[in-house]
């Protein structure tokens, strides 16, 4: 369509013209937008983005620092704690390489960081070149020049290449389409001798991609199926064989010297894929020319059928290096995934109907015209353009990530059905008779249409291509890539930027030991390790799936079994990383009297939001600890699990968020479809706690100290080596058995003794009946007088009994009570030390006022006592004073009151008070 034009100069033969411009032009746009689109992130921040991004530059660094054989056997002993990880072997080498040496020629000096940040954003912007030389090969340059601006717009290909996406997929794109223009274009050449230097270029730089990102073995299935094709579409084969040999030997080399994928791709499926591909073509080739002309198809038809079955065989036989599962399921799609750490990353998300919408908008329509035309034309270009848009939709209807490919074939064909609708109404055919004979036929010539209609289809393009870029404008493609870099907002879906997740690995890189070793999500690893330069256990690299699971436990278990296997992994510190939002200051009853608090909503990022995951991956029944929303913590989350310990936070009520002045409706205590729970600060391992606490907390970030607004709160906790865990059970093991509700009630018991006083919070969700009965005994005055009786050392003292208030009764202590019992309410709490439950007799629902104090942490008071008696409270003050009465002496020996008191006196309960907290 450009064509003609004035000349502006000449080299040689070589003219310059005027349409030589306005492609200059084109491309010099297509550059600009592609730049400023990938370069939004800017506005909240210039750092690099997502989590990986924050590896390569670190290993990017090692090369700078210590050369490339240094690389070549690093194995770096600050990731994946005690094993580590051989680097070569498990990133993509193919960037790190690359960036290395960009950065030695174009750094100029600056900060490598810097350089990183804004390495996709060109890369990216230079990729829009590669994409308008490969569609100009499929389909002129005017379809090319609409593919560059379609590229430079596409939200998936930004998302994936924004500023600071220091990461595989825009460096493996960019190899991997200038890859594939060299080979398009070296099939179409009609001299071996300039086709081949091509293809060899262009198969060291497929294997250099696949080096770059993993994702790039799709290719592997467009160009095998292309060769597979390209006998049915093209009589001549001589070319097309030796650039599928040469292209297939080169890729397939490039790949193998590098780590990964190294041999695992030559012998897995994309290398068998391409390696058949090019045996299918040479075979076709010499089959054309020994058969006759005119059983060419059937016998290829024949060809075909052969190799399918041999590939269908050798895959049955397992006779390749298989992939990864999510490799296989985007080959195979209808593959359901049953591992929940794979169907937890956001990336690896199923992609829906309206994201392809979304993302295509109007392109999908051109993209559906360009298959046509394609279809129609039916030459090997035009082949090879059907192929890569098909299997590019077919690949990303798996993972989200995978847009990006079908980003790049509905371009494809989108640019190609732009052109040929820009060519029916520019360059208009105009039918005229050659003959006055009935039935000649009419020749076309083309006669332009008018200048308005020119305009007026000029701008109708404009604005359909438009629409999508503004509108609507809460889901427009510049909306769409409006996203700050997930430092900036802590991952969350806030648009903002804070400097928590900066300021806590400052402080951890600042403040802990050199060789600490620092537990967290796998999320922030390479947060933690690149920026607090602290060892870490597990990170974005998921390459030991059972360490995560043991991540998960941690969180998921008690508090006891969580501890355990926190001190069994080594870990000096706990991260934890909680989202939420200020939505006002209250007070208890809104008391105006009182002093208000801020109280928050939690979620929309942090572990508050991905709790459902990690209790899925740790093994755990997320329904014992969510609502049916399938968001809302119930309080057994917060009671009965380490996670529920470690978030700051504590439930105060549920309510219905009107979004007006009032704020709050239908405010209740219990759950309640529908209603909102809302939370205040509860910090349970504060700084100041005593040496006998397990964690203490040691950093909080800025935005939780001080209520901003949207709180993306880091929490380092510090682990106490010195305290002992007592899990009641193996802590790696999630048990079934129904948890008890341990939150404290609204009421405490204050018991006076002659050794002095202590304070027992009760759990009345646990055991409502046993926790009413003992308030109301207490009330009424029934504990006052009484005794703790027995005290057996190390295990329990118990009192209670009314028969204590008479020293010459002593025969008969232990069996007294009120003339009733009440029923057994039994529950899995785990009786640690500071522990008050009921005691009974052996007779079922025997128990009435007698209540005992677990004095110790063990595995056989637990298996004792758990589930066995009714544990209704805990003593939460004066455990010092529990310890005095469990000292006095006691008569000993072997008779059957060998643990009463000698002198019950000094055991006396002088009162029980029941106070509100």
């Amino acid at each position: 369509m450009l064509q003609g034009g004035r000349t502006v100069f000449r080299v040689g033969t070589f003219e310059f013209q005027t349409r030589h411009l306005l492609v200059i032009a084109v491309l010099a746009l297509a550059f600009s937008i592609a730049v400023i689109m990938r370069s939004y992130p800017v506005k909240y921040g210039f750092y690099l983005n997502e989590f990986d991004p924050y590896f390569d530059y670190r290993a990017v660094q090692f090369i700078l620092d210590n050369g490339l054989d240094a690389y070549w056997q690093w194995h770096d002993t600050m990731s994946w704690y005690p094993e580590g990880r051989d680097i070569p072997a498990t990133s993509q080498s193919g960037l790190h390489v690359t960036a290395a040496i960009m950065y030695q020629i174009f750094g100029g000096g600056g900060s490598l960081m810097d350089f990183t940040i804004i390495f996709p954003v060109v890369i990216g912007s230079l990729t829009v070149v590669i994409v308008f030389a490969l569609v100009r090969v499929l389909g002129g340059t005017t379809a090319g020049l609409f593919a560059a601006l379609l590229f430079a717009l596409s939200p998936p290909i930004i998302l994936r290449g924004n500023l600071g996406w220091f990461k595989s997929e825009p460096l493996g794109l960019f190899f991997g389409l200038l890859a594939t223009y060299l080979f398009i274009s070296a099939i179409k050449h009609k001299e071996i001798k300039y086709a081949i230097p091509k293809v060899v270029l262009g198969g060291l730089l497929l294997g250099l991609a696949n080096a770059s990102w993993g994702g790039i073995q799709y290719f592997s299935i467009p160009v095998a199926l292309f060769f597979m094709a390209l006998p049915f579409f093209r009589r001549d084969l001589t070319i097309p064989m030796y650039v599928a040999i040469a292209f297939t030997v080169f890729t397939l080399l490039a790949a193998s010297a590098f780590p990964r994928p190294g041999m695992a791709f030559v012998a897995g499926l994309p290398g068998i894929a391409m390696v058949g591909g090019t045996v299918f073509l040479v075979a076709a080739n010499f089959l054309g020319r020994m058969g006759e002309e005119k059983n060419r198809q059937r016998n290829l038809a024949f060809l075909l059928i052969a190799f399918v079955a041999a590939g269908i065989g050798m895959i049955a036989a397992g006779a390749y290096v298989s992939p990864s599962f999510r490799y296989i399921n985007a080959i195979n799609p209808f593959v359901s995934s049953e591992n929940a750490l794979v169907e937890s990353v956001a990336e690896h998300l199923t992609p829906t109907v309206a994201d392809y919408f979304l993302d295509y908008s109007i392109l999908l329509m051109f993209a559906g015209l360009g298959a046509w035309m394609a279809f129609r034309r039916r030459n090997d270009v035009a082949m090879f353009a059907l192929i890569i848009g098909f299997t590019g939709v077919y690949v990303s209807a798996t993972f989200a990530r995978l847009l990006v490919f079908a980003s790049v074939g509905i371009i494809i064909l989108a640019s190609l059905g732009l052109f040929e609708i820009t060519r029916s109404i520019l360059e208009h055919r105009e039918a005229h008779a050659s003959g006055p004979q009935k039935g000649k036929r009419k020749d076309a010539a083309r006669a332009p249409m008018g200048r308005s209609v020119k305009i007026t289809y000029v701008a109708a393009v404009i604005t359909l291509l438009l629409v999508p870029v503004l509108y609507p404008p809460q889901s427009s493609w510049t909306t769409a890539v409006d996203v700050p870099a997930a430092i900036a907002n802590g991952g969350s879906v806030f648009r903002i930027q804070q400097d928590d997740w900066v300021d806590a690995t400052e402080w951890i890189k600042e403040n802990t030991e050199e060789d600490a070793v620092v537990a967290a999500w796998w999320d922030y690893g390479y947060w933690i390790t690149t920026l607090g330069e602290r060892t870490t256990l597990a990170d974005n690299a998921t390459i030991n799936q059972t360490r995560i699971e043991t991540i998960a436990k941690m969180f998921s278990a008690d508090e006891q079994s969580g501890l355990k296997i926190a001190q069994d992994l080594k870990a000096d510190y706990i991260v934890v990383y909680v989202v939420g939002q200020k939505f006002g200051d209250t007070s208890p009853g809104d008391n105006s009297t009182s002093e208000r608090v801020p109280i928050f909503t939690l979620g929309q990022g942090g572990e508050e939001s991905k709790k459902n995951w990690i209790m899925r991956i740790g093994g755990y029944d997320e329904a014992r600890y969510i609502e049916n929303d399938g968001f809302t913590p119930k309080k057994t989350f917060w009671t009965n699990t380490f996670l529920g310990k470690l978030i700051p936070f504590e439930p105060l009520y549920y309510a219905q968020l009107t979004g007006d002045a009032a704020g709050l409706t239908n405010v209740r205590d219990t759950y309640q479809q529908g209603l909102t729970q809302l939370y205040s600060k509860n910090v349970k391992y504060p700084a100041d706690g005593g040496a006998d606490q397990p964690l203490h907390l040691v950093y909080a970030s800025p935005s939780f100290e001080e209520s901003s607004r949207v709180v993306t709160g880091v929490f380092v906790y510090e682990v106490n080596h010195d305290y002992v865990p007592t899990p009641s059970g193996d802590p790696y093991t999630p048990s079934d058995r129904p948890l008890a509700d341990m939150t404290p009630g609204p009421r405490i018991a204050e018991i006076e003794t002659a050794q002095g006083t202590f304070t027992v919070e009760f759990f009345p969700n646990a055991a409502p009946e046993t926790v009413e009965n003992f308030i109301t005994l207490a009330e009424d005055g029934f504990y006052d007088g009484t005794a703790f009786h027995r005290v057996s050392p190390g295990f329990v003292i118990q009192g209670g009994d009314p028969l204590t208030r008479n020293d010459t009764a002593r025969d008969q202590w232990g069996t007294g009570g009120p003339d009733y019992t009440i029923d057994d309410e039994f529950t899995d709490i785990p009786h640690n030390r500071g522990i008050v439950s009921m005691a009974h007799s052996s007779q079922p629902d025997s128990a009435g006022s007698q209540f005992f104090v677990v004095l110790d942490d063990s595995d056989l008071i637990r298996r004792a006592l758990d589930n066995n008696y009714a544990a209704f409270g805990r003593v939460v003050e004066g455990m010092d004073v529990v310890d005095r009465i469990a000292a006095l002496p006691i008569t000993g020996g072997n008779g059957p009151d060998n643990e009463l008191i000698v002198n019950i006196d000094d055991s006396r309960i002088i009162s029980v008070r029941i106070l509100d907290r």
